[in-house]
């Protein structure tokens, strides 16, 4: 069958061309209005930053995290247990970013390894040392003579646990260590020392005081003198294998910031001692 070729008048062209200029001018005016079509918007995926941090910080990091997040777009990841244990995992090539650690000691080791820097490391709250007993303290266990009335007693393991570190340093003190030790159940890190006291299972633990904070099943009843122990002192340094070593030296500074301090007050840390 033969194609017969469409024949278009030029009156019909000059249409066609009209049309078209106005629908251009129709667009051109609703661009100059603001109304023009919408165009897609992508936002970038956040960075995560990979934190180990001492149990004994979980409730203040957990508070303090969504700012940081929403103002750097970065997903924080956790990493809570005894300084010691995460140390350690370190050491292992555990992906860490960031290490905050309940004693400065774990940070040297990494710093002496070559791990960690000394420049880098950041005191940023303090503590003190207590006698954790349950709720109504039923031995009736007000200080450290009243030790010997308890069957079983509780603290973290002195060598991956800060706070056991520093019970066995101040019974060690003041004579006390080697008589008590047969009773010690010791515990993996802090919330596992609440968690004895808490139930029952012992008589008192020795912990940290912001670990009773906001408590309604343990309580303090001693709280060492600080010249009987050396200053409790929360460091963070960033890891050098970090991937994102301004990111993470930008973390390890927000917890120097007043919001962040004033939530370590508020969970029952000191300031970062000066000495």
């Amino acid at each position: 069958m033969k194609m017969v070729p469409l024949k278009v008048g030029a009156s019909v062209m000059r249409g066609l061309a009209g049309g078209l200029v106005a629908v251009a001018l129709l667009l051109t005016g609703c661009t100059a209005q603001g109304t023009a079509p919408a165009t897609s918007t992508t936002t970038a995926a956040p960075e995560t930053l990979n934190v180990s941090a001492a149990a004994s910080l979980k409730s203040v990091l957990t508070s303090v995290a969504p700012a940081f997040e929403k103002a750097n777009n970065v997903t924080l990841v956790f990493n809570y247990g005894a300084s010691g244990v995460l140390m350690k995992q370190i050491e292992g090539g555990t992906p860490t970013d960031v290490f905050l650690s309940a004693a400065p000691a774990q940070v040297n080791t990494l710093t002496a390894e070559g791990l960690a820097s000394a420049d880098a490391t950041k005191t940023f709250a303090g503590n003190d040392l207590v006698i954790l007993v349950p709720a109504g303290n039923p031995k009736g266990i007000h200080g450290p003579n009243d030790l010997a009335k308890a069957t079983k007693l509780t603290t973290g393991d002195p060598i991956a646990a800060p706070h056991g570190a520093k019970a066995k340093e101040w019974l060690t003190g003041i004579g006390l260590w080697d008589t008590l030790l047969p009773k010690f159940v010791f515990a993996a890190n802090a919330a596992q020392t609440d968690d004895y006291v808490a139930r029952g299972e012992v008589d008192a633990g020795i912990g940290f005081a912001s670990d009773a904070k906001g408590r309604t099943d343990i309580e303090i009843a001693y709280t060492v003198p600080s010249a009987e122990i050396k200053p409790i002192k929360y460091v963070a340094v960033p890891i050098k294998a970090t991937a994102q070593p301004a990111l993470a030296e930008k973390f390890v500074n927000y917890l120097l910031s007043p919001d962040v301090q004033a939530a370590l007050t508020d969970a029952g840390f000191k300031p970062a001692p000066t000495k």
